[in-house]
């Protein structure tokens, strides 16, 4: 699913930010835990706790800054 994602969007010419890539990073070289980063209340452990949420905020706003600094130089 995420090659097909990714495929179309470079057909389209659209970014695609890799959210799983991201959780992937923190998990490997941060050592958080996936059950850290799920909700503890979601029975069907598919929503993200409030902090992973905000951790992944801050990272897809660092990427559109990025993205746009880049495309004003």
């Amino acid at each position: 699913m995420v090659k097909l994602i990714s495929k179309k969007a470079e057909l389209k010419g659209v970014s695609v930010f890799h959210r799983w890539a991201l959780m992937r990073h923190w998990h490997v070289h941060n050592n958080i835990s996936f059950e850290r980063m799920i909700d503890p209340t979601d029975p069907d452990q598919l929503h993200q706790s409030d902090a992973s949420t905000q951790r992944l905020a801050r990272g897809l706003c660092d990427t559109i800054l990025k993205a746009t600094q880049s495309a004003e130089t």
